[in-house]
C-alpha cells in the first residue's frame, strides 16, 4: 500500500523540533525527504535549487546519514554533522530523533517512523556508484514510474531473492537483521517479518544453520583448528559458535569432525524460493544439481531410491552418498517429504560402514 500523505505536510513542528534538537545536542541536524525537503536551522526548504544552495555536505568523513523509514519504504534521511560531537554520540541520538518523528511527521502521515542504523561509508560509496552506472536508465524514468517501482516488488520475492543473495556472499561475516537492513534498505522489522512468511524459518535460525552448514564442510575437508573455523565462518567468539554448532548438530565441533573425516566431498543446497511445500529431498537435489550442471543419479534397491552418482562421484559399494538435513543426519528417506523450516541440505560422499 502506498503512503498516505496530505497534499500539503506542514514541516514546521518537526523543523522547531529538530532546530532545538540541535542546539541542545550540539549536533547539526537536518531532514531531508523525497519529496524535495529540507528542514535546516529552523528554515523549511522546498525544490532542488534551494536544497542544493542550503545543504552543505562537502565534509563527508564529519556527515552521518541515518535512512528514514515509513511503513516499510525509504522516504528520506536525517543528516548529522559530528563536527562538534563525537561519531559515538551522533549514534546514540539516533532513537530521540526517532522520537520527535513519529510525533510529528508520523502523525501527519499516519505512519509509524523508524530510524535506521547511519549509512557507513562503504553504504555510500556503494550507492554512488550505482548512480554513476545507471545515470543514463534512471534519467529516463519518470517520476510516477519511480514511485510506484518499490510498491510492485516492496515484501515480494525479489525482496527475498536480495535477502539470501546477501546472507550467501556475505556468509564468512557476523550478519544480523541490522546489517542486512541498511544493505537493502527495508527496516529490521519489515525484514523479519516477510522472511518468515516467504521462507517458513526465521532470519536468524536460517542464517545460522548456513553458517553451521559451512562450519561442518569445512570440518570435514580441512584440517583447520576450530577457531580458524569459527573465524572463517563469521563468529567473533569460539564459545558462541561451538553453542550454535551444537545446538544444530547435536555435537561438539571436534566430534562432528571425528564421526566424518573420512567425507571426500560436500554439495550444500541452502533453502531458497524454489522449495515447495511437497517437495522431497530428491525433488530439491534434482533441481539444484540441473541448475549447477552436475549429474545426479538415483537407482533402486530393493524397491527403495537411493542416489548413486553426483558429479563425477560415483556409488562403489564402499563409498557412496547420504545426505544431512539441517547438519544431522536424516531418520527419514530422500523420498520423504521434507519439514517446511528446513534451512540446508548437504550430500556427503563418505565410506560406509
Amino acid at each position: 500500500m502506498p503512503i498516505s500523505v496530505p497534499d500539503k505536510i506542514d514541516y514546521t513542528e518537526l523543523s522547531e523540533s529538530i532546530q532545538v534538537f540541535s542546539k541542545i545536542s550540539q549536533i547539526d541536524t537536518s531532514f531531508y525527504d523525497f519529496s524535495d525537503t529540507l528542514l535546516k536551522d529552523g528554515n523549511i526548504y522546498h525544490g532542488l535549487s534551494d536544497i542544493q544552495h542550503n545543504l552543505d555536505l562537502k565534509d563527508s568523513a564529519t556527515i552521518t546519514l541515518f535512512p528514514v523509514i515509513a511503513k516499510d519504504n525509504i522516504i528520506g534521511f536525517v543528516i548529522c554533522d559530528a563536527t562538534s560531537a563525537s561519531q559515538e554520540r551522533v549514534n546514540l541520538s539516533k532513537t530521540y530523533i526517532e522520537s520527535i518523528a513519529n510525533s510529528t511527521l508520523g502523525e501527519l502521515i499516519n505512519a509509524h517512523i523508524e530510524i535506521l542504523n547511519p549509512l557507513s561509508a562503504q553504504n555510500i560509496s556503494q550507492m554512488r556508484q550505482f548512480a554513476m552506472l545507471f545515470k543514463p536508465t534512471l534519467a529516463r524514468i519518470t517520476p510516477s514510474v519511480a514511485i510506484k517501482q518499490p510498491q510492485r516488488s516492496a515484501g515480494g520475492p525479489s525482496n527475498i531473492d536480495k535477502i539470501l543473495t546477501y546472507v550467501q556472499n556475505n556468509i564468512r561475516t557476523p550478519i544480523s537483521l541490522e546489517s542486512l537492513s541498511q544493505n537493502v534498505f527495508l527496516s529490521p522489522s519489515y525484514l523479519s517479518r516477510i522472511f518468515k512468511k516467504y521462507m517458513h524459518i526465521n532470519f536468524i535460525d536460517y542464517v545460522n544453520y548456513q553458517k553451521v552448514a559451512l562450519a561442518c564442510k569445512y570440518l570435514m575437508t580441512t584440517r583447520n583448528k576450530v577457531s580458524v573455523i569459527s573465524r572463517q565462518v563469521g563468529y567473533s567468539r569460539n564459545s558462541y559458535f561451538s553453542k550454535a554448532f551444537k545446538k544444530a548438530t547435536g555435537m561438539s565441533p571436534l566430534a562432528y569432525r571425528r564421526n566424518h573425516y573420512v567425507v571426500q566431498k560436500v554439495h550444500t543446497i541452502p533453502r531458497d524460493l524454489s522449495w515447495r511445500e511437497d517437495d522431497t529431498i530428491f525433488d530439491i537435489s534434482r533441481r539444484y544439481f540441473k541448475k549447477i550442471k552436475a549429474d545426479f543419479a538415483i537407482q533402486s534397491a530393493d524397491g527403495a531410491p537411493y542416489v548413486n552418482q553426483i558429479g563425477n562421484l560415483t556409488d562403489s559399494g564402499s563409498r557412496g552418498w547420504v545426505f544431512t538435513v539441517d547438519c544431522q543426519q536424516s531418520t527419514h528417506p530422500a523420498d520423504a517429504v521434507i519439514d517446511t523450516d528446513t534451512a540446508v541440505i548437504q550430500w556427503l560422499y563418505t565410506t560406509r560402514f
